[in-house]
């Protein structure tokens, strides 16, 4: 489909789908970080026009819509510089829940109930964390909101009726919101075509993997596998055979990894890649005698193995692994011509 003309006469690149684009949103937890004070601070500011405020209670929220502006800049320029620790996001959604607790008291002195703000804290904990986490900050939340209906002015509402009417409601639309992103990110980081990780999560898990093996100076060490003639084999037998064969490899290998340790991904078209967490240059030549071994019957693939020096980066890593793939690809191709000359 051909992208629509700018004014310069010049094509733009086609809209991407609303759920690649909310894929994308939920693999970037920076930038879903930063928009929750921002929509904070937007629902504070949308009620202040709607009633007239005693002085305290306007000076309260504005000062809270400020700060929670404040936060949001802060965070979003932070984001962009540096990717921040993954705490900070923990310290973001605390210190969320304690701002929107002081905009529910100060609004419970003019008899106004806000406390449907912490569906917002809770709806981010979702995004944001594993379920275990994401709980933990909605029983924070709730605690907090338990000691303004505890020790804090009246809303006219009985405490336990308000409590169960707030937090029943985020518990539904927190297991909703926890739903739809299980599943926006098992399309990911999932090649639907074998059910192994895609390139996304691979790249993502090498870093993991890098960091950890910082830390504990265990040996790390990468392997790519590209299929020999897979071109052929889909010009011959059709795209169906293709991905017969894409499956039945993938199963394969599957059965080599191991559990828990090694990771394996389909990072391109025949292309796969294992992740070896402990192996040196000899424990990640044997993964790949076992993966040669598991093979489907007349299958042949070119390897490239490459163990991390503890200097060069993911992307400097993976580059040395693919160089050596190409090498023996070459080699393959060598020796398939003399064996046919």
């Amino acid at each position: 489909m051909a992208g629509r003309s700018t004014r310069a006469g010049l094509p733009s690149a086609p809209r991407r789908p609303w759920g690649d684009r909310a894929r994308d949103l939920l693999a970037a937890p920076d930038t879903v970080a930063g928009m929750l004070p921002a929509t904070a601070t937007v629902a504070v500011l949308l009620v202040l026009p709607a009633r007239h405020w005693s002085a305290p209670a306007l000076a309260g929220l504005v000062g809270a819509s400020v700060v929670g502006a404040f936060f949001a800049l802060l965070w979003l320029v932070v984001a962009r510089r540096r990717q921040p620790p993954r705490w900070s996001l923990h310290v973001e959604i605390v210190a969320g829940n304690v701002l929107i607790t002081a905009v529910v008291a100060i609004a419970a002195t003019e008899r106004l109930a806000m406390a449907n703000l912490y569906m917002l804290t809770a709806t981010f904990a979702v995004l944001l964390f594993s379920a275990r986490a994401a709980l933990a900050h909605i029983a924070v939340a709730g605690a907090l909101y338990a000691a303004v209906l505890t020790f804090g002015p009246a809303t006219g509402d009985a405490p336990v009726v308000a409590w169960l009417a707030v937090f029943g409601t985020t518990a539904v639309v927190g297991a909703v919101v926890m739903g739809l992103v299980n599943v926006l990110r098992l399309a990911a980081t999932v090649d639907p075509l074998t059910g192994l990780a895609n390139r996304r999560a691979w790249d993502a898990r090498l870093d993991e993997e890098m960091e950890r093996s910082g830390r504990s100076g265990a040996a790390l060490s990468v392997v790519v596998m590209d299929l020999d003639g897979f071109k052929d084999i889909n010009d011959r037998d059709g795209h169906v055979a293709g991905d017969r064969l894409l499956q039945a490899i993938a199963r394969a290998w599957q059965t080599q990894v191991r559990d828990g340790g090694d990771f394996l991904a389909r990072i391109g078209g025949d292309e796969f890649a294992v992740i070896a967490p402990g192996s040196d240059e000899v424990g990640i030549r044997r993964l790949i005698r076992r993966l040669d071994e598991a093979a489907p019957a007349g299958t042949s693939f070119s390897a490239g193995e490459a163990t991390w020096d503890r200097a060069e980066r993911a992307t400097e890593l993976l580059h040395r692994a693919d160089l050596a793939m190409y090498e023996t690809k070459l080699k393959h191709r060598r020796d398939r011509r003399s064996h046919t000359a």
